[in-house]
């Protein structure tokens, strides 16, 4: 009588077993390598002993480098935990990013991307920065005074007026630097953004779909007429909304004499 044959029965976790335990044995024969020629060769350990940072300066780098050397000083290069180093860092508002560089055998490099401000935002409780991605910085100090233009309307503060100025700036700053540079304060009406220079009390009424319309003919107009007008505290206001024209609104004509009733 023939015997039945034998079946094994299948074992699905054997081969991820055996895959554990090759990596294993390769993890602790590195280990074991790297600790010998530490110990009798002379060779580095691939410890962090420096973290260098670059991308800022001043009371933030000596944040991040306060931060770095905690989390990272005496740890392996290759296994320090770079996620919560980042984690930690970018938690900063004024950390826009970071970009982590081993560099053997026992130097780290970071270098941070900052967030950079577009307006100052004057509240009651003090004066920030806000940065061009819509982000609320630090507080005004008299190391850092940025020229950049203020935000101090409280209408012009809600959210949805905000998010416009901060968008009008940004354009102005990236196309029109030389007329950014010079803006004391923007707002923002029913019109548009409204903005205001240095040395012209108008307000100047800028477009809501392009900010930077016109914004050359101004300066040429600025710098050949109006900055020589005697008149120029009392110009009503200056609009560039239109294509290719600038409205100028002159000075209210003078009151007339009010005349006084005769007595009876």
């Amino acid at each position: 009588m023939p015997l039945l044959p034998r079946t094994r029965t299948r074992r699905p976790w054997m081969p991820w077993a055996r895959v554990a335990l090759v990596a294993l044995l390769v993890t602790g024969a590195a280990y074991a390598a790297l600790e010998l020629g530490h110990r009798f060769l002379g060779l580095q350990k691939l410890t962090i002993e420096t973290v260098s940072i670059s991308g800022c300066r001043g009371e933030r780098l000596e944040q991040a480098q306060a931060i770095a050397d905690r989390l990272c000083l005496g740890k392996p290069l290759f296994w320090f935990d770079a996620d919560r180093l980042r984690e930690t860092l970018e938690a900063r508002r004024w950390v826009k990013g970071l970009l982590i560089r081993r560099d053997p055998p026992d130097r780290l490099s970071l270098v941070i991307e900052e967030r950079k401000p577009i307006l100052w935002l004057a509240r009651p409780e003090g004066v920030y920065l806000v940065s061009d991605d819509g982000i609320v910085l630090d507080r005004l100090n008299q190391v850092d005074l940025s020229a950049i233009p203020v935000v101090a309307d409280p209408k012009s503060q809600e959210d949805g007026p905000m998010v416009q100025l901060i968008r009008a700036a940004t354009s102005l700053r990236n196309r029109q630097k030389e007329f950014y540079d010079r803006l004391t304060e923007l707002r923002w009406s029913a019109k548009g953004p409204v903005a205001y220079l240095e040395g012209l009390d108008a307000p100047i009424y800028l477009s809501k779909a392009e900010p930077t319309k016109n914004i050359p003919n101004f300066q040429m107009l600025y710098l050949n007429e109006l900055s020589k007008r005697p008149d120029l505290a009392s110009l009503r206001y200056v609009d560039l909304r239109w294509d290719d024209e600038i409205a100028v609104g002159e000075p209210m004509d003078a009151q007339p004499p009010r005349t006084q009733a005769r007595p009876r």
